[in-house]
């Protein structure tokens, strides 16, 4: 993702994609930087459920073991 996000110039991301991001989603305009703005805040929140399951998984797991 960095070298991806490292090579973007001001131009690139202001370019608008054309293609609809998946079946369903209304035509309209979105510009690449908006798209990934959308999924680097998915994947943050990915993140934090993850942490948080994973958190509540091991100590479901401590507790057993005690």
């Amino acid at each position: 993702m960095h070298g991806v996000l490292d090579g973007l110039t001001d131009a690139e991301l202001g370019r608008l994609c054309l293609r609809s991001p998946a079946p369903g989603y209304p035509d309209e305009e979105r510009h690449v930087g908006e798209c990934l703005g959308v999924l680097m805040d998915e994947e943050c929140e990915h993140y934090r459920f993850a942490d948080r399951d994973l958190t509540l998984l091991e100590s479901a797991a401590k507790e057993r073991r005690q």
